[in-house]
C-alpha cells in the first residue's frame, strides 16, 4: 500500500475510533469549538472530549460521521503502536508531542484530509489549546468547553 493510501486508511480509522469512543454521555458543551488555521481557515462546533479509564483522551469536533478535527492522547489510542505515537497518558494542561491527529476539510476522508503525528497543547485552563501536525500541513486551536472528565 502506498504512503498516501496508508494515510487515508489511517485517517478513516482514527475518525471511526473517535466517533465510536464518544458515547452520548460524553462531555459536550455549547462553547466546544475548533478553528483550523492551516491549511485552510475552517471552524466547527459540537466538540466532545473525554478521558477513558486507561488514561487516554479522545477528542473530536464537527460532523459526527467525519469530524473536522480528531485526536487522541494516551497509551491506548487507536493505532498508537503502528504510528509510534507517545504512550504518555493524558494528565491535564501541558504539551503532548507525537500524538495522533486527523483533520478532515473535505466531504469524505479521501478529499482534503491531513493526518499523522503532531503536538497537542492544553492551556492552563484545562480545556483549550492548540494542535499542529509534525509535517506542518495542518494546525489550529480547539476548546473542549470545559476540562475533560474521566469516564466512570
Amino acid at each position: 500500500m502506498r504512503g498516501h493510501a496508508r494515510k487515508i486508511l489511517f485517517a478513516g480509522t482514527l475518525a471511526a475510533a473517535c466517533i465510536l469512543s464518544a458515547p452520548a454521555a460524553a462531555q459536550s458543551a455549547a462553547t466546544a469549538n475548533v478553528t483550523i488555521e492551516k491549511p485552510k481557515a475552517r471552524s466547527a462546533t459540537n466538540g466532545t472530549c473525554r478521558i477513558l479509564p486507561n488514561g487516554t483522551l479522545t477528542a473530536s469536533w464537527g460532523r459526527s460521521d467525519l469530524p473536522m478535527l480528531g485526536f487522541t492522547i494516551g497509551p491506548k489510542a487507536a493505532m498508537a503502536s503502528e504510528m509510534h505515537a507517545s504512550p504518555t497518558p493524558f494528565a491535564g494542561p501541558g504539551r503532548y508531542p507525537n500524538e495522533i491527529i486527523a483533520v478532515y476539510l473535505g466531504s469524505t476522508a479521501l478529499v482534503d484530509s491531513y493526518g499523522g503525528l503532531g503536538t497537542v497543547t492544553f492551556n492552563a485552563d484545562g480545556h483549550s489549546g492548540t494542535f499542529k501536525l509534525n509535517d506542518g500541513k495542518a494546525a489550529g486551536r480547539f476548546d473542549c468547553g470545559t476540562p475533560p472528565k474521566a469516564d466512570r
